[in-house]
C-alpha cells in the first residue's frame, strides 16, 4: 500500500519541478565527475604520448654506468618496446680538420616515439629516417658538416674507425634543448661503437634505455624495476624534466583538477538547496498523512524510497550523459590532436557512482529527518515546522563530505585544502555581508507604487532566503570568473613565452672577432637578432669564504642548463652585462650602475638553494683563477622562454679580461634560410641551433591543452547555471503567492514583471560585486601557489563581474519566473493548492 502511494507522490512531485532539479543536480555531479575524470585522463595520456617524442619514448632509464641487459629482457617479456642509447664526446677528423662532437650510438628500434629527419644533401628536403645508420655509416648534423667541410658520401674518422657520411642529420626527437652545448651531433649504429675504441676505462660515457608501451605495462614494469634501481640510475618521463612542455602539462592538469573540484562544489550546492526545498514542500502532505493515522515508519519508507528512486534515476542519467559527452569530446579532440586517445580506466566510473550516492544521501538526509518530525497539528497551524533548527552536526558533516569528495576526485590534498578553505571563507564573508546589506536595506525610504520599491521590499521580506541565494549566486559567479580569468592568464602566459616572432635559432660559440661581422651580416640580410651575450664556464667555489661541496649531475652533458642548480659544484654559464636582460625581473636589491665593481646578480631559485642573502660574497673558479663578487640583487627568471638565461650575471669589471664566446638568438624566415646557411659556411666554428620544431611542438601541446580546458569550462558553466536554477526554483512557490496577492490588490502585470526583473538584477549585481572582489584575491593566491604565474589583480573583472552577474541572474531568474507571471490568478491558485 505504502509503495503504491510512494510512487504516486514521486511522479506527482516530479511534474512539480523540485525532484527534477534534485535529479538534474545529482546527475550533473555524476556527469561532471565521470566526464572530467575520463576526458582529463584520456587527454592527459594522449598529450603525454605525443609529448613523449621529446625523450623518444614513454619512459627512459639513464645512468653514467652501463645498464644491465636484464632490464630490457624483462621489459620485452612484458610487451614493451625498447631501445638503447650510448652518449660520449670525441674528436672527428676529416680534410685535415678536427671537431669535438657529441656522439649518440643507437640500437635498432630507435626512436620509439617521434621521428628522425634526414637530408640527402644540404639543399634537399627533409625525409623521415626508416631506421638507424647502417654499420659503417654515420649521420652528421649541419654544424659538423660545415666545420669539417664535408659533403654526403665523404668519409670521417671517429676514433680508430673510418665511417661514410650517408645523410645529414636534420632533426632528432630527443636532441637536448641546450643552447650552450650539445649542438654538434653525430648518430651512429650502436654496433660500431666498439670498433672506434673511444670508450676506455675512465671514459666519460652516458647510457640510456628507452621504453614504450601501454601505461599499465609501463607501471607494471616499473614496479619490478624499482627495487632493482641503483642510486646512479634515473627513471624519468617527459613530465619529470623541466621544460616548457612539462610545465604546460603540469599547469593544465592542475587547472582541469581545479575545474572539476569547483564543478562538484556547485553541483553539491544545487543538490542541497533543491533537497531542502523539496522537503519543505512535503511538510503539508506529511502532516496530513500523520493526521489520517500514517505511522512514522510508513512515512519514512515512502520518502526513503523517493530518495532511492531519485538516486538511481539520477545515476543512470548522469552515467549515460557523462559517457556520451566524454566519448564525443574525446573523439573531437582526438581528431584535433591527431592522436588516438587511449581508453579511460574504471576509476572515473567508480568515483562518479560513489560521489553521486554521497551527494544524494548527505545533502538530503537532514531535510528528510526534519520532514519526519513535522507535527500533525500543522494541518491547523500552518507555520509549525517552518523554522526547524539547523543542525550544526549536519553542517559539519556536509562540509567534511564536500572536502572528502574533492580529495577523492583530485587525489591531491593540498589543492583540495586550499579550495575548501577559501570557499568556506567566502561563504562566511558573504553571509555576513548579506545580513548587513539586507539589514540596512530596510532603512531605505523608497516611495511606494513603483517597481524598484516593490523589488527592494521583496528582497527585504525574504532576507534569510535571499542571504542563502546571494551566497549561492556569488559562489557560482566567483567560481566561473575564477576559472575564466585563470584560463586566460594561463594561455596568455604560454603565448607570451612563444609569440609569433619568437627566436627560432640560436647562434653559439661566436668569438670576439666574429661578433661584429656576424652582427653586420645579419642586419644586412634583414635577420632579427637579440643582443650578444658573452659567456664563460665557471664554478661557484665558495660562499662568504666557506668552500662549497662539488656535486656533479649524473647526466652533465644531456641535462638542460637550468637543471644545473641541482649540483652546487657544477659549472655554470656566466655572463656579464651592464643592463639587466629585459625578460628578467628584479625581485630584490639594486642592479649594477656605472660605479659598480665586483658585484653579482643571482637568480632567485639559485639564491634560495645556496641560501644566499644580499651582501654575501660568492667565490668563483674559472680555470685556475679565483675571484669573489658581492651579491647585490636577485632576479626572477622564466626558464620556459626561448631566450638566453643565466643563474649568475656579474658586473663587467670582473670578467672583461677573460676570453669568452658569445651567444645570440635570431628569428629566421623561410626566405632568409639561404643567407643564414651562407653565414654558417663562412664561419664554420659558429654553432646554429634550430628550435623551430621544438617551438611547433610546444604550440601544438598548448593548443591541445587549451581545447581541453575550454571543454571543462563549459561543464562548470552548466554547473553554475544549475545552482541559480535551484535557488530560483526554491522560491517559486512563495513568488506565486506574492503574485496572487499583488494582483488581488490591483497591481498591474507590467509593475510585477519589472519588480521581479529588478529583484534578480539587484541580487545578481550584489553577488557579482562580491564575487569579483573575492575571486580576484583568490586568483592572486592560487596563481602564485599552484600555477607559478605572476600574481596580479584584474581590474577588468571588477566591472565584468557585477555586469555579468546582474545580467546572468536577471535573465536566468526572470526566464524561470516568466511562465508563472503569464498565468492568470485562478491558474496560480490551483498551482498552489
Amino acid at each position: 500500500m505504502w509503495a503504491k502511494l510512494a510512487f504516486r507522490l514521486f511522479f506527482r512531485e516530479l511534474r512539480r519541478g523540485e525532484l527534477t532539479v534534485i535529479c538534474a543536480a545529482i546527475a550533473l555531479a555524476v556527469m561532471t565527475v565521470l566526464t572530467l575524470s575520463s576526458v582529463t585522463d584520456r587527454i592527459g595520456q594522449a598529450i603525454l604520448q605525443k609529448s613523449s617524442a621529446f625523450i623518444a619514448a614513454d619512459r627512459a632509464l639513464a645512468s653514467n654506468h652501463a645498464l644491465p641487459q636484464d632490464y630490457l629482457d624483462k621489459a620485452q617479456g612484458m610487451g614493451l618496446s625498447t631501445a638503447r642509447l650510448t652518449f660520449f664526446d670525441t674528436m672527428l677528423f676529416a680534410n685535415d680538420r678536427m671537431q669535438l662532437a657529441s656522439i649518440k650510438g643507437a640500437s635498432e628500434g630507435y626512436p620509439l616515439k617521434g621521428e628522425v629527419l634526414l637530408k640527402p644533401d644540404f639543399d634537399a628536403p627533409e625525409q623521415v629516417a626508416s631506421g638507424i645508420p647502417k654499420p659503417g655509416n654515420v649521420w652528421l648534423n649541419e654544424s659538423v658538416m660545415y666545420s669539417l667541410d664535408l659533403n654526403v658520401g665523404d668519409t670521417v674518422e671517429l676514433g680508430a674507425a673510418t665511417f661514410t657520411v650517408s645523410y645529414i642529420l636534420s632533426e632528432e626527437p630527443d636532441a637536448p634543448f641546450n643552447i650552450f652545448s650539445g649542438s654538434r651531433r653525430v648518430l651512429l649504429n650502436e654496433a660500431d661503437i666498439e670498433k672506434t675504441q673511444v670508450i676506455q676505462p675512465g671514459s666519460r660515457v652516458f647510457y640510456r634505455q628507452l621504453y614504450a608501451g601501454e601505461a599499465q605495462q609501463i607501471d607494471s614494469f616499473y614496479q619490478w624495476l624499482k627495487p632493482e634501481l641503483a642510486e646512479n640510475q634515473y627513471w624519468y618521463g617527459v613530465k619529470d624534466r623541466q621544460s616548457p612542455i612539462s610545465n604546460s602539462l603540469e599547469r593544465s592538469e592542475r587547472f582541469l583538477l581545479l575545474a572539476g573540484l569547483l564543478g562538484i562544489i556547485l553541483a553539491a550546492v544545487a543538490i542541497a538547496v533543491s533537497a531542502k526545498r523539496y522537503c519543505e514542500r512535503q511538510y503539508d502532505p506529511v502532516a496530513m498523512m500523520k493526521t489520517l493515522g500514517g505511522a512514522r515508519a510508513q512515512i519514512r519508507s515512502i520518502y526513503l524510497l523517493h530518495l532511492a528512486l531519485v538516486c538511481g534515476f539520477s545515476l543512470a542519467i548522469g552515467l549515460a550523459v557523462g559517457y556520451t559527452l566524454q566519448y564525443i569530446a574525446a573523439d573531437y579532440m582526438a581528431a584535433n590532436m591527431d592522436v588516438m586517445l587511449p581508453p579511460a580506466s574504471i576509476r572515473p566510473w567508480l568515483s562518479a557512482v560513489f560521489i553521486g550516492v554521497v551527494c544524494a544521501v548527505m545533502f538530503s538526509i537532514k531535510p528528510l529527518l526534519d520532514l519526519f518530525d513535522i507535527p500533525p497539528l500543522r494541518v491547523l497551524r500552518r507555520n509549525l515546522g517552518d523554522r526547524l533548527v539547523i543542525s550544526k552536526i549536519h553542517l559539519t558533516l556536509s562540509a567534511l563530505t564536500v572536502f572528502a569528495m574533492m580529495w577523492l576526485f583530485s587525489g591531491k590534498i593540498m589543492i583540495s585544502l586550499i579550495l575548501f578553505a577559501s570557499s568556506a571563507f567566502v561563504v562566511l564573508v558573504l553571509f555576513i555581508l548579506s545580513r548587513v546589506l539586507f539589514g540596512t536595506g530596510r532603512k531605505l525610504g523608497l516611495s511606494p507604487g513603483n517597481s524598484w520599491s516593490l523589488a527592494i521590499a521583496s528582497i527585504q521580506k525574504r532576507a534569510n532566503a535571499n542571504a542563502v541565494q546571494l551566497i549561492s549566486f556569488a559562489l557560482a559567479i566567483k567560481l566561473l570568473l575564477f576559472l575564466i580569468v585563470l584560463k586566460n592568464d594561463m594561455i596568455n602566459d604560454w603565448q607570451s613565452q612563444l609569440p609569433a616572432d619568437a627566436p627560432n635559432a640560436f647562434l653559439v660559440n661566436i668569438t670576439e672577432e666574429e661578433k661584429q661581422p656576424v652582427s653586420d651580416y645579419l642586419q644586412a640580410n634583414g635577420i632579427e637578432v637579440s643582443r650578444f651575450y658573452p659567456t664563460i664556464r665557471g664554478r661557484v667555489n665558495a660562499i662568504n669564504g666557506e668552500m662549497v661541496a662539488r656535486e656533479v649531475s649524473l647526466e652533465d652533458n644531456e641535462k638542460k642548463d637550468e637543471e644545473a642548480r641541482s649540483g652546487v659544484g657544477r659549472e655554470l654559464n656566466l655572463t656579464w652585462v651592464s643592463e639587466m636582460p629585459s625578460h628578467n625581473i628584479l625581485s630584490e636589491g639594486q642592479w649594477f650602475n656605472e660605479q659598480t665593481r665586483g658585484e653579482v646578480s643571482v637568480e632567485q631559485s639559485m639564491a634560495e638553494r645556496l641560501d644566499i642573502k644580499l651582501g654575501d660574497t660568492v667565490g668563483f673558479l674559472i680555470g685556475s683563477q679565483t675571484f669573489e663578487a658581492k651579491v647585490t640583487s636577485f632576479r626572477e627568471v622564466n626558464w620556459s622562454t626561448l631566450k638566453p638565461n643565466f643563474f649568475m650575471i656579474l658586473s663587467p669589471d670582473l670578467l672583461e679580461s677573460f676570453p669568452a664566446t658569445y651567444i645570440a638568438a635570431a628569428r629566421i624566415n623561410d626566405e632568409q634560410n639561404k643567407a643564414f646557411t651562407a653565414l654558417l659556411r663562412e664561419y664554420p666554428t659558429i654553432t646554429a641551433i634550430d628550435v623551430d620544431n621544438f617551438v611547433d611542438q610546444i604550440r601544438s601541446t598548448i593548443e591541445q591543452v587549451s581545447l581541453a580546458i575550454g571543454f571543462v569550462l563549459a561543464i562548470v558553466v552548466v554547473c553554475g547555471a544549475l545552482v541559480l536554477i535551484s535557488q530560483v526554483q526554491a522560491s517559486l512557490g512563495e513568488r506565486m503567492q506574492e503574485v496572487v496577492i499583488l494582483r488581488t490588490l490591483g497591481a498591474r502585470g507590467k509593475l510585477i514583471r519589472h519588480a521581479t526583473l529588478y529583484e534578480f538584477l539587484l541580487l545578481g549585481l550584489i553577488a557579482g560585486i562580491v564575487a569579483a572582489l573575492v575571486s580576484d584575491v583568490a586568483l592572486l593566491i592560487v596563481q602564485k601557489q599552484l600555477f607559478e604565474l605572476p600574481g596580479k589583480f584584474h581590474p577588468d573583472i571588477w566591472f565584468i563581474g557585477p555586469v555579468a552577474g546582474a545580467a546572468f541572474v536577471a535573465v536566468l531568474g526572470y526566464a524561470m519566473i516568466a511562465r508563472t507571471l503569464n498565468k492568470n490568478t485562478s491558474g496560480l491558485l490551483r498551482k498552489l493548492m
